[in-house]
C-alpha cells in the first residue's frame, strides 16, 4: 500500500561498503520501517553508483514510494569525502578517487541526495537517534578492522587542516610496537583493531601461553581472529581475557586524550571490536575509573557515562546515513 506519511516524516539511509549496500526506509524517531540488503558492484565507480541507486529503487518499490513521499536520501560513504562537494575524493573498498557521487545519483534518482563519510554519518546518528542523543558536543570513535574518530562539536565537524581531524587510529600508542598499514609502528590501529587483537593473543601462544585458541600449540596454519578471541574470553580462556584487558587498558588512554583534548559531553564507541567483547569495554571503563580517581585535571571531565557504548548497534550506518537528511527536531 502506498505510504500516506510527507516526505518530512520518512527517509532514506544508505550504507554504502565494499562488499555490500544496506537501504532503510526511517521514520524521525529513528525506527527502521523497510530495508534490503544488495551486494555491492565495485567493478567501476559508474557500475558502483548504478548498484546503489538500484537498491535505493528497489527499496522505494517495495514500499510503493516516489519522489512525492521522499524529500532527500542519506549516503554514508567509506573513505575520504567532500560532503560539501558531493565528491568521493578516495575509497580504498570503492575502489573511487574523485567521483562525483552526489551528482550521479541525483542524476539516476532525481531525488536530492546528501552525502558524507560513513564514520562521520554514524556520529551523526548517534546524535540524533542513539547514545549521544540531543548532545551538540561529542566524540564518536569507530574501531573495528580500523580505528577512527569523529569530533562533533557545537553540532559541527572539526575537519581540521587537512581533513585529518579524528584519525586518531594512525597515532602512536605503543612506541616501536606492531606495524601499521600507515608504515607507522605501535599506532593505535594496529593495536587495538580486530586484526589488532588477534595478533596480540597469537603473540601470547607463541611464547608458550596455553588457549583454547589454539589447543595443540601454535603452527604456521593457527587461526586465530578477533572473533575467536571474543568467544574465547566467553568462556574464560586465560590468553584471550588477558589479551582483551590489556586491550581495554591501552584504548583507555587514547580515550583520555580525546576526552581532555576536545571535552566532550559524551564519547560514544561504536564499531564491531567493543560491541563484541563485554571484556573489552569492562576494562576499559576500569581503567578510565582508575586514571578520573588519580588525575584532578582529567577527574574534572570523567564521569561513568563519558564514555558509552552505541545503541544502534549494526544500524549506525543507515541511521546514520538518514540522519544527514533528518529535518532539524
Amino acid at each position: 500500500m502506498r505510504s500516506n506519511r510527507s516526505p518530512q516524516e520518512q527517509i532514506i539511509g544508505i550504507d554504502v561498503g565494499g562488499t555490500k549496500i544496506a537501504a532503510c526506509l526511517v521514520d524521525l524517531q529513528g525506527k527502521i520501517l523497510s530495508s534490503i540488503r544488495r551486494p555491492t558492484d565495485v567493478t567501476k565507480p559508474d557500475a558502483t553508483l548504478d548498484s546503489i541507486a538500484s537498491s535505493v529503487k528497489e527499496l522505494m518499490t517495495a514500499n510503493q514510494l516516489d519522489s512525492k513521499n521522499i524529500d532527500a536520501i542519506g549516503f554514508g560513504i567509506p573513505g575520504l569525502v567532500d560532503a560539501e562537494k558531493g565528491i568521493g575524493i578516495a575509497s580504498v573498498n570503492l575502489g573511487w578517487k574523485n567521483v562525483a557521487v552526489r551528482a550521479g545519483l541525483e542524476a539516476r534518482l532525481g531525488i536530492r541526495c546528501a552525502i558524507d563519510n560513513d564514520v562521520r554519518a554514524g556520529a551523526m546518528g548517534e546524535a540524533r537517534f542513539g547514545a549521544a542523543k540531543g548532545l551538540k558536543n561529542l566524540v564518536y570513535l569507530n574501531v573495528g578492522t580500523g580505528i577512527s574518530a569523529v569530533i562533533l562539536l557545537d553540532g559541527k565537524f572539526l575537519l581540521g587542516t587537512h581533513g585529518l581531524a579524528g584519525e586518531i587510529g594512525h597515532a602512536v600508542l605503543v612506541p616501536e610496537g606492531p606495524e601499521c598499514k600507515c608504515g607507522g609502528r605501535g599506532c593505535f590501529e594496529a593495536v587495538a583493531s580486530g586484526p589488532g587483537i588477534a595478533e596480540r593473543a597469537l603473540g601470547k601462544i607463541k611464547n608458550g601461553q596455553d588457549s583454547i585458541l589454539a589447543p595443540q600449540g601454535w603452527s604456521h596454519s593457527t587461526p586465530v581472529t578477533a572473533e575467536n578471541v571474543f568467544a574465547a574470553a566467553l568462556q574464560r580462556d586465560r590468553v584471550a581475557i588477558e589479551t582483551l584487558e590489556e586491550i581495554g587498558r591501552l584504548m583507555a588512554y587514547s580515550l583520555q586524550y580525546l576526552a581532555l583534548a576536545y571535552d566532550p559531553e559524551a564519547i560514544v564507541i561504536g564499531g564491531s571490536v567493543v560491541l563484541s567483547s563485554p571484556f573489552l569495554f569492562k576494562s576499559i571503563q576500569q581503567m578510565l575509573r582508575k586514571l578520573g580517581n588519580s588525575s584532578w585535571v582529567f577527574g574534572k571531565a570523567y564521569t561513568k557515562d563519558l564514555v558509552r557504548l552505541s545503541t544502534l548497534g549494526n544500524n549506525a550506518g543507515v541511521l546514520g546515513a538518514a540522519a544527514l537528511v533528518a529535518p532539524q527536531p
